[in-house]
């Protein structure tokens, strides 16, 4: 932005220096024209009169060529600065532009990791207090359960109920059942002697899990562990 100014003040300068110029090689071919007019108005036939007016002549006309370069000059370089000012106004441009660009994609990426919640207050107190409800009850052991039949059960809608167990328990909804049956099979494990004699299939019908596959993939996403090595420690 500097240059920019600095290039806007030089074009200023040359402009001015162009009009000083011209106003005083004006004033300067005016006084040799009228004493040139002057000259030839008086009696040329001597030797000295015809000099007097061949110098002034001469003199003109090499005034209005040293005239013709420097305005030529001062013009072009005048030229050449609106052009790099107007290029570097069009890179400037651009590039704000592409600033914005930038800056829009990083905030709608941060939007879409971290959503903005438009939901009331109260909605977001009563799914949560449902949600306590639900895991107290365990009502996490029903297999098969949806997003679409809990939103339901809660008597609120799965945008809602998916929006709060994303932002409040930092994990989707399946993760958020499928931990859920992990952890009280944990504590099965840990407290009851006859569950750990079950077998996968019979631990994963009991914690609600579809087959004894979804139940070991689940736990060792959790422990870092398999069932028979959980029950080795």
């Amino acid at each position: 932005m500097k240059f920019i100014y600095n290039s806007i003040l030089i074009v200023c300068v040359c402009a001015s220096s162009l009009l000083q110029v011209h106003a005083t090689e004006q004033h300067s071919t005016k006084s040799l024209e009228v004493a040139l007019v002057t000259t030839t108005n008086q009696n040329t036939d001597t030797i000295q009169a015809r000099e007097t007016h061949e110098n002034l002549v001469a003199a003109l006309q090499e005034k209005q060529r040293a005239f013709e370069t420097r305005y030529y000059v001062l013009a072009g370089i005048t030229l050449l600065l609106v052009l790099v000012f107007g290029l570097l106004c069009f890179l400037n441009k651009r590039g704000d532009k592409r600033l914005e660009k930038i800056v829009s994609l990083l905030e709608k990426n941060r939007e879409e990791k971290h959503p903005k919640s438009e939901i009331d207050e109260a909605v977001v107190a009563t799914i949560l207090e449902n949600l306590q409800a639900f895991e107290k009850e365990r009502g996490f052991l029903v297999s098969k359960i949806t997003l679409h039949e809990f939103a339901k059960q809660l008597q609120t809608n799965t945008k809602y109920l998916s929006r709060v167990i994303n932002t409040h328990k930092l994990k989707s909804f399946r993760n958020y059942i499928n931990d859920l049956r992990v952890q009280y099979s944990i504590q099965k494990l840990e407290n009851n002697a006859s569950y750990r004699k079950y077998t996968v299939k019979a631990m994963a019908k009991e914690a609600g899990f579809a087959t004894a596959e979804s139940f070991t993939k689940a736990f060792q996403k959790k422990t870092g562990e398999t069932v028979s090595g959980f029950l080795r420690q």
